[in-house]
């Protein structure tokens, strides 16, 4: 199987980050030092409102980080205009751009001494974003948006609308640009990571792009206020999504702690659905499954040997693949069962169901049989069988033995997702950190 360069979108995004820089200081030039000493004022709040605004980072439930305060700081630099008792902000985009990515470098390099990473490639994605909502505000056009909109004979209803939507295309370009840095690293198809980017913090996205625009109308009356008074509802909203999150990490951490069950009953070995969880996230995200079957496919992997606590005897090495497959299947609508009694898990409690049912009777019978179903089936085979090791000949071994049964006991898009995944190296010794780790 011939491997994807790694490292491309990374390498991309941050030259053009670059370029958007460089771009931003021959713009100005030597003017520079006149405009920096003309808006002062407004330039500190706009950098300390991205560069706080970057500091608060949100850790969403898929591991993603997102800073839509930053974001929104940026963006409302854009379309600053008149501001009430300061000149009126009338500058080109490069600006804007060196604007933005001082306040982005200020917490960088604050990141930096308390040793955490800045991510360097979604700070250049923003930057980028926002030089093309400055271009498109400031540079094009004739008359530009920009001058439209301190145009007191133009309507104030069309000249939002019109922000709004230039806003959105540079928050698209700073997504898709993220979305490709992802895609790569975790070998995610394009498209998926493009959804999951703007789907799972969807209210605070859509905050973000109207943020701007709230800021350049209100400026002219409330002045340099305006900025952190239009910032103020999308940090309340932080309130709920990091109340979703925590809820999110309780449901995750009473399913890691029912899935031990098997461990300490000596049913299965340590560590075992830890990693058959894991295993299955990277299949999921290869394949490209949305955050919320994600979701719902940790939580099942983690528990999809519950049933075993049926047993009088437990299986061997807790291997159902050795197992016969009246027991597998006994297992596992147990398992669905005891899940079942919790009704918000009626979806894992299907996925853990039928992970026993050989891909055949979906091939030949057209058997409904869910994507997640027959991740959890080839994770678990091949964890049985590697027993967790990165030794290279049980690795070989089991890649094998899954082989032997593609198409007929196993799933062949995700026999190749776990291939593509063993051969990068990915799969190893995962149950010390956790299913959730990323």
């Amino acid at each position: 199987m011939i491997r994807r360069p790694q490292g491309v979108a990374r390498t991309v995004v941050l030259l053009l980050g670059a370029l958007a820089v460089l771009r931003g200081l021959l713009a100005a030039g030597w003017e520079l030092p006149t405009l920096l000493t003309t808006h002062g004022d407004t330039l500190l709040v706009v950098v300390a409102c991205v560069a706080l605004g970057e500091l608060a980072r949100i850790r969403m439930p898929s591991g993603r980080e997102t800073a839509p305060l930053s974001s929104a700081a940026a963006l409302s630099a854009v379309f600053l205009g008149p501001v009430f008792g300061e000149p009126r902000f009338d500058v080109q985009a490069g600006l804007v751009v060196l604007v933005v990515a001082a306040g982005l470098l200020l917490a960088a390099g604050y990141r930096a001494l308390r040793h955490r990473p800045a991510g360097a490639p979604v700070l250049a994605a923003r930057v980028v974003g926002v030089a093309v909502a400055a271009l498109v505000t400031r540079d094009w056009g004739a008359p530009t948006l920009w001058q439209t909109q301190v145009d007191p004979t133009v309507p104030r209803a069309a000249v939002a609308l019109e922000m709004v939507l230039v806003a959105t295309v540079g928050l698209l370009t700073e997504i898709v640009l993220v979305a490709a840095v992802r895609a790569e690293r975790q070998r995610t198809p394009w498209s998926a990571a493009v959804r999951d980017e703007v789907g799972e913090a969807a209210p605070l996205t859509v905050a973000v792009v109207v943020t701007g625009p709230m800021v350049a109308l209100m400026a002219p009356v409330l002045g340099l206020l305006s900025l952190p008074l239009a910032l103020f509802p999308l940090a309340m909203a932080y309130t709920a999504v990091r109340q979703y999150i925590r809820n999110r990490a309780t449901n995750r951490q009473l399913i890691a702690t029912l899935s031990h069950l098997t461990e300490h009953g000596g049913y299965t070995p340590v560590h075992h659905a830890e990693r058959v969880a894991q295993l299955s996230l990277r299949i999921g995200r290869v394949l490209g499954l949305s955050e919320r079957t994600l979701r719902d496919l940790e939580y099942a992997a983690l528990l999809h040997d519950l049933g075993q606590i049926s047993l009088l005897d437990p299986i061997p090495d807790g291997a159902t693949v050795l197992a016969a497959p009246a027991d597998q299947r006994s297992i596992a609508a147990e398992g669905g069962r005891i899940i079942r009694r919790a009704e918000i898990f009626e979806d894992v409690a299907d996925y853990v169901e039928d992970q026993t049912v050989p891909y055949r009777m979906v091939r030949e019978l057209g058997e409904d049989v869910p994507m997640a179903s027959r991740i959890i089936k080839c994770a678990n085979a091949y964890d049985d069988l590697t027993g967790g090791s990165a030794d290279p000949a049980l690795v070989e071994a089991a890649i094998e033995r899954i082989h032997l049964g593609l198409g007929y006991e196993y799933d062949p898009d995700v026999v190749d997702a776990l291939t593509r995944i063993v051969e990068d190296g990915a799969v190893g010794r995962v149950g010390e950190q956790g299913a959730g780790a990323r």
